[in-house]
């Protein structure tokens, strides 16, 4: 079993080994988007879903082990990107992530549901789309746009979306189990 999991997880490009968190991201590439899915049946998958991918694959644990609400997710899955953050969409420091990165995208229209992740421009922000970072300006998103999930430039995507989303607020991933590992089948099982 570890031989197929060391397997599953090399990179094309001469076995380095790929960030766990990208591998099961790309897990969803192609899948058509549906809001709350987790691709059980034949739902589809949301932005949430396809980074609970990245989780499940690089925690080993299920993703009804992680939250749903990003601000309590910061804080079991790693730690925010140092300061500053979150930063506008118009200069998004994209230089400053690796592989791996959860990226939300926040705007300043309040989610009742949670409180506010941070500030930008002295003003509350809330997160409403999430991903990861790939390497190279990409990252891997289920995406209400594209109706699917895709790997796309980030900047590209930030600079088309403008006027959604008024910034990024980045959390690295430390590799650190949930407090509660479940298992159950994983988001993507086909």
């Amino acid at each position: 079993m570890l031989h197929l999991v060391v397997l599953l997880t090399l990179a094309q490009d001469g076995g380095t080994p790929e960030n766990p968190w990208v591998a099961g991201a790309r897990t969803t590439l192609g899948i058509r988007y549906d809001f709350g899915g987790r691709v059980r049946g034949t739902e589809g998958i949301d932005c949430y879903g396809t980074m609970l991918a990245g989780a499940e694959r690089a925690t080993g644990c299920g993703w009804r082990s992680f939250t749903v609400k990003p601000t309590e997710l910061v804080a079991t899955i790693g730690a925010p990107l140092d300061s500053p953050n979150p930063v506008p969409s118009t200069d998004p420091h994209l230089e400053r992530l690796q592989p791996g990165d959860v990226v939300m995208l926040v705007d300043f229209i309040e989610n009742p549901a949670e409180p506010s992740i941070g500030t930008l421009d002295g003003k509350p922000v809330w997160v409403w789309h999430v991903g990861v970072f790939s390497g190279d300006g990409l990252w891997i998103v289920g995406d209400h746009f594209a109706g699917k999930a895709v790997e796309t430039d980030l900047a590209a995507y930030l600079e088309e979306h403008a006027q959604t989303y008024a910034g990024l607020y980045v959390v690295r991933p430390s590799g650190k189990k949930p407090p509660v590992c479940r298992r159950h089948p994983p988001v993507v099982h086909r």
